[in-house]
């Protein structure tokens, strides 16, 4: 009887610390989007070795290469998102981010230098394409976001070539961020 009380205040404790969003449903699907506004943006390069993404430095294998943006988030202020007795953050393990990003207007690339053979500042928006084969230039939903997306640039670059962009994220409130990358050195042979 004791082994059993105790069990089953062990399981409302676990069950009540693990699960903070009550949308979640700890037993199956995972809940509903959460309000966010982007807050800025980064590129990693694939590969990915020894625990980090390739950098300028590196050389890299064209059919290796591959590109990630992921943009950071804040969640909105929400007066009736009901607050934990317990210290910290808890997320259901197997539930991948759900985001509704409610603040982006656009993303766009521009080359900062020549590359497969698109001059520098050329807007290759239109040629690049995420994991679920979107134009860059045609995405303009950002619900239902990971918050990070794998990016494909639909150019053949030269042997020994870098991708330099600048990376624009359009907000509605008029601001805009920016960062400038350079990718790894290129090998195509």
């Amino acid at each position: 009887m004791t082994v059993a009380m105790i069990s089953s205040y062990l399981s409302i404790l676990i069950f009540v610390a693990c699960v903070e969003d009550p949308e979640i449903n700890p037993f199956g699907e995972c809940g509903g989007p959460q309000k966010v506004n982007a807050t800025g943006l980064n590129l990693f390069y694939e590969p990915y070795n020894n625990n980090q993404y390739a950098n300028e430095t590196d050389t890299v294998r064209v059919e290796n290469f591959g590109i990630y943006l992921r943009i950071d988030s804040e969640p909105l202020a929400d007066a009736s998102y009901p607050t934990s007795s317990f210290p910290g953050k808890a997320y259901a393990l197997s539930c991948a981010p759900n985001l509704d990003f409610q603040n982006i207007t656009s993303i766009s690339i521009t080359l900062l230098a020549p590359y497969g053979g698109k001059a520098a500042g050329t807007n290759i928006t239109s040629l690049v394409t995420t994991h679920e084969d979107v134009k860059l230039s045609d995405l303009r939903e950002f619900k239902h976001s990971m918050g990070q997306y794998k990016l494909t640039v639909n150019l053949i670059p030269e042997n020994n070539s870098q991708l330099k962009t600048r990376t624009v994220l359009k907000l509605k409130n008029g601001t805009d961020k920016i960062i400038e990358s350079t990718s790894p050195v290129l090998l195509t042979n």
